[in-house]
């Protein structure tokens, strides 16, 4: 009877062993404790998972640079360095050992690899096509500010993505932090510019450039980020047409500035470009009611119309002073 029990009491050890052996297996706590430290970021083109926290990133469009400078973050390599310092006026700047990682539409990929990155974004439009060389290298987020869900509201979208990488770099609450205080500068802009009297509340907002020396007029929509924010600041857009205008801007001519001659023009014009020299002589262009009222507002080539959070102070600061000087 003795040797019976041992031999019961062996083969239940010998089966809770066996369940404990296949739990570890399959995994399942193990996973779950995992699942629960894991970041995970949906994006265009699927969903990009990280153990811990990026400490390397790398990014290959300057708005999501910008997003990182928001929350306190400087990323390791960026496309483009000499542009995006060019084009994107804001207060934080990238620390001088960021490395450049070539141009946003080629970016080189061996050196994206030595900075052995933890994460890398970038936008969907652009780089869809090496997904699987980028991802390669590290988990890499696309983002796609031309879907027809982002360009319904690219104000919306640019916000959407400044959370989610928030989150990738566990930065929530700095990014509500700078949501609020954008929020309160809107408003004191919109009590400034109300006390300004000015002709009129109605603007036109364009990035306006030579190409071959011909006047070319980017004109930004009402789903556009920079709509959005000069509207919260208390301006009106006249263009109520092209609601769907992908990165929501349209391309224009002289003539085709005649149907808003009325609204403010706002510019954003590189110094170096000779746009405002070769309208000289264009009579189109001085007959413009906003030319021949002087209802023009320069607010820096260097406003990033593309940005987020940062470049929407820069903006609204620039559109200030700018109102003021008038």
């Amino acid at each position: 009877m003795k040797k019976l029990l041992v031999l019961m009491l062996t083969f239940l050890l010998t089966l809770t062993a066996c369940a404990e052996q296949g739990t570890d297996q399959t995994g399942t706590p193990d996973d779950q404790n995992k699942n629960e430290e894991q970041i995970a970021i949906e994006h265009a083109l699927g969903t990009a998972t990280f153990d811990d926290v990026p400490q390397t990133i790398v990014v290959l469009e300057w708005n999501y640079v910008e997003e990182l400078l928001a929350l306190g973050v400087q990323p390791a390599g960026v496309a483009d360095i000499e542009g995006f310092e060019k084009w994107v006026d804001i207060e934080a700047e990238l620390n001088d050992d960021v490395v450049d990682v070539g141009t946003r539409t080629e970016p080189n990929l061996e050196e994206i690899a030595k900075l052995e990155p933890d994460a890398i974004i970038t936008i969907a439009s652009s780089h869809e096509k090496i997904q699987a060389e980028l991802e390669t290298i590290a988990p890499t987020i696309f983002y796609d500010s031309t879907s027809e869900e982002a360009t319904k509201d690219l104000y919306a979208y640019t916000f959407e993505t400044f959370q989610k990488t928030a989150s990738l770099v566990q930065k929530e609450a700095e990014a509500e932090q700078a949501l609020n205080d954008l929020e309160a500068k809107y408003e004191e802009a919109a009590k400034d510019i109300e006390a300004m009297d000015l002709p009129t509340n109605t603007f036109v907002f364009t990035q306006a450039y030579s190409a071959n020396n011909t006047p070319t007029f980017r004109l930004f929509t009402k789903n556009a980020m920079v709509s959005r924010v000069l509207e919260k600041a208390g301006l009106e857009n006249a263009i109520t047409d092209h609601q769907d205008a992908a990165w929501g801007f349209t391309d224009a001519n002289v003539e085709g500035l005649a149907q808003y001659e009325d609204a403010l023009l706002i510019h954003a014009v590189q110094e170096d470009d000779p746009l405002f020299e070769n309208l000289e002589s264009n009579k189109a262009w001085q007959e413009l009611q906003f030319v021949k009222e002087g209802h023009m507002v320069d607010i820096g080539g260097d406003t990033w119309t593309f940005g987020g959070v940062l470049s929407a102070h820069t903006l609204v600061d620039n559109l200030l002073e700018s109102l003021k000087e008038e």
